[in-house]
């Protein structure tokens, strides 16, 4: 018969060895837990950077902007305006700079007639002025200044209605993306115009017309 005194040291030293067994399950159930978890995270980072917006074609030309019209080379951006005037077309081909860096162009009426858009930069410090109308030489202008920029309109016509000039100085604004599309100059300047004595074929010398010969 097994005494007393040895089956409890026995059941002693088994219950303190139950413990230290799980030790290892206990582990090993936590690293095979924790690896699934890595292995989802992305180590790439997010890509926070928002696209450019799109230029509204109703704002003026930035001057800053790398974008700004190259066709008129030596015009400050900022100082380019257009205008509405009633029986007048702009004339593509007269804008373009003026003085040092200021901006001019023609609206040409049906019979001819002509007015000029001019605007350029103020004297420093010169404050702004209401429409004023001046004539001399056979010159007729009328101007004013905003915002440190003189504007202008300009005409030699003696029949320009002056209503008609004031009017158009008053509409001057600067130009937007889309009316700065219109005011490039024409890449075609239209087709050359025929000679009617040339020959249909060939290099030939141009033909006398009949009985031009003496």
């Amino acid at each position: 018969m097994i005494p007393q005194r040895s089956a409890r040291r026995r059941l002693t030293t088994t219950v303190l060895l139950l413990p230290l067994l799980a030790l290892p399950l206990t582990a090993c159930g936590s690293e095979g837990s924790a690896a699934p978890a890595a292995e989802a995270a992305d180590p790439t980072p997010a890509d926070t950077s928002a696209a450019p917006d799109a230029p509204d074609p109703s704002e003026p030309a930035d001057p800053a902007d790398p974008s700004a019209p190259a066709e008129f080379p030596g015009v400050a951006p900022e100082l380019i305006y257009l205008t509405e005037i009633p029986g007048h077309t702009l004339a593509p081909q007269s804008a373009g700079v003026i003085g040092e860096d200021g901006w001019g162009c023609s609206y040409v009426s049906a019979t001819g007639g002509t007015i000029e858009l001019r605007v350029e930069r103020a004297e420093p410090g010169a404050a702004d002025t209401d429409i004023t109308a001046d004539r001399a030489a056979g010159i007729t202008e009328f101007h004013r200044i905003r915002d440190g920029v003189r504007i202008s309109v300009v005409t030699t016509d003696p029949d320009a209605d002056p209503d008609l000039l004031r009017a158009a100085l008053e509409a001057a604004h600067p130009a937007d993306a889309a009316e700065l599309a219109e005011a490039l100059p024409q890449e075609d300047g239209g087709a050359p115009v025929r000679r009617g004595d040339l020959p249909p074929n060939g290099d030939g010398a141009p033909l006398d017309p009949e009985g031009a010969a003496g």
